[in-house]
């Protein structure tokens, strides 16, 4: 536990480190902002590509390897990153980091959810969730002071620093079910991943530079002609790249659509809520980084009870309940947060992260026990893809939404008379994708019916060991 989750803490703090400290990157590098989006967007592809892959190699030759493979990956990219002194450096870095650190999230789950029993899982994840918001709450004060009081180069030499982890790693992780034999439909994976990296180039370009632009057409095109061939692929392939067991599952696939919505409204919402306190509030970045610290701490505190409470009372209620407060966060600070004081605004926030939190955990905990053992692996990463992409595509939506509103006199909330109207819309829109998993979440798997898990050797029962005597 303490391993996976502290290669956790680093990937995460590594990510919201950056963000803050973007612009300093492109004074030091000379670099205008369009292309500087490039260290992110294209760490973003290379992740996104790279989840499904690890999960599927996984089921096959087991978790650890991969897990400390990517591990080490990510601490010698993390130090090309320190140690770089161009732009096309720092992005060639910065791509192999997103590669290694896909490994981290799927596999990392998947290893914990194989090590602890069904009824102790939730718990289990719990922390797992809490270490995630401890590290999204002080990364950018992490990022903002290491940059100030150094220079942006110590923010990924300390990122480089999970190569310590990797001898800890190797040692305790467990080595997982390995099935060697089994074939990896490499050409479904290939189909997928430019599916995947499609759609969030089509997204991400096409907030910045417009819908029709060469590169937006091009990524629609490879996208939809990629999943075309993805599905005739998965009819036809003797051992597909997506498991059917999972496609088939019902379950499964509600609560890999409950995950997209859940994040495109989450991201969404705090991308926008610094923007809104940076331009309009004129804040600095330490005290917007203040201002949200209580909904990480809200999400740190609450994961290992939310994820106890799983273990007892099982997730639907936990996810239907924190989606509510998802949505009733989103419409207060569109009707009343934007404009009002900063005291609302970050109580509205700690409103909406009470909310993450108590469907966070427990979501992990149902893909686990909807899948079987053989895919665990696979079932989780696909689960962190689409908590990742359904960031991705609403920060793009974000953008598009912010920037057609802008200017705009009359909100679409009828309730808000101020004059941010943008933000306003923002919020309210991106209720939507709340609403659509409120209704997915009705299709949740019982816990009960779970997939089975395979039961240790017992010792016969002394009846039965005198008869075989």
């Amino acid at each position: 536990m303490l391993t996976v989750c502290a290669a956790l803490f680093v990937s995460v703090l590594n990510g919201t480190m950056l963000n803050v400290s973007l612009p300093v990157i492109g004074e030091d590098l000379g670099v205008e902002p369009a292309r500087l989006g490039w260290i992110v967007t294209g760490y973003l592809l290379v992740f996104g590509v790279s989840v499904p892959f690890y999960g599927r190699l996984a089921d096959v030759f087991g978790a650890r390897r991969l897990f400390v493979l990517g591990l080490c990956v990510y601490s010698v990219s993390s130090l090309f990153c320190a140690l770089s002194f161009s732009y096309p450096m720092l992005l060639g870095a910065r791509l192999l980091q997103g590669l290694g650190a896909a490994a981290i999230p799927g596999l990392g789950m998947a290893i914990i959810s194989g090590v602890y029993p069904p009824d102790r899982r939730g718990a289990a994840l719990g922390y797992v969730s809490a270490t995630v918001g401890t590290s999204a709450a002080i990364g950018p004060l992490v990022g903002g002071t290491v940059s100030s009081l150094l220079n942006w180069h110590f923010m990924f030499l300390l990122s480089s620093l999970a190569g310590l982890l990797v001898p800890f790693a190797a040692r305790l992780l467990p080595e997982g079910d390995r099935r060697p034999g089994e074939r990896i439909d490499l050409l479904g994976g290939v189909l997928l991943g430019l599916s995947v990296s499609g759609a969030l180039l089509a997204a991400t370009e096409g907030s910045r530079g417009g819908v029709m632009s060469p590169v937006v057409i091009g990524a629609v095109a490879t996208s939809i002609l990629a999943m075309i061939s993805l599905v005739v692929r998965q009819r036809t392939a003797q051992s597909p790249f997506l498991p059917r067991e999972l496609l088939r599952n019902r379950g499964f696939l509600a609560l890999q659509g409950t995950s997209f919505c859940v994040m495109a409204s989450n991201v969404a919402t705090f991308v926008s809520l610094p923007l809104m306190l940076r331009n309009d509030y004129r804040l600095s970045l330490l005290v917007v980084g203040l201002v949200l610290l209580p909904n990480s701490i809200v999400v740190a505190l609450l994961g290992p009870v939310v994820g106890r409470t799983a273990d007892r009372t099982g997730g639907r209620l936990l996810v239907r309940t924190g989606l509510l407060l998802i949505l009733i966060a989103q419409l207060l600070l569109s009707a009343f947060g934007v404009g009002s004081s900063v005291w609302v605004v970050m109580a509205m926030a700690a409103l909406q992260g009470t909310g993450f939190a108590l469907l966070n955990s427990p979501l992990a905990t149902m893909v686990s026990l909807a899948v079987s053992k053989e895919h665990q692996a696979s079932g989780l990463s696909l689960n962190n893809m689409a908590f990742f992409l359904g960031g991705g595509f609403g920060t793009a939506l974000l953008t598009a939404l912010l920037t057609v509103r802008e200017g705009a006199r009359t909100g679409l909330n009828p309730l808000y008379a101020g004059r941010e109207v943008a933000f306003s819309d923002a919020f309210l829109l991106f209720s939507l994708p709340l609403l659509i998993a409120l209704a997915l979440s009705l299709a949740l798997p019982d816990e009960e019916h779970a997939a089975p898990e395979a039961e240790p050797p017992t010792a016969p029962q002394p009846a039965r060991a005198a008869a075989q005597r």
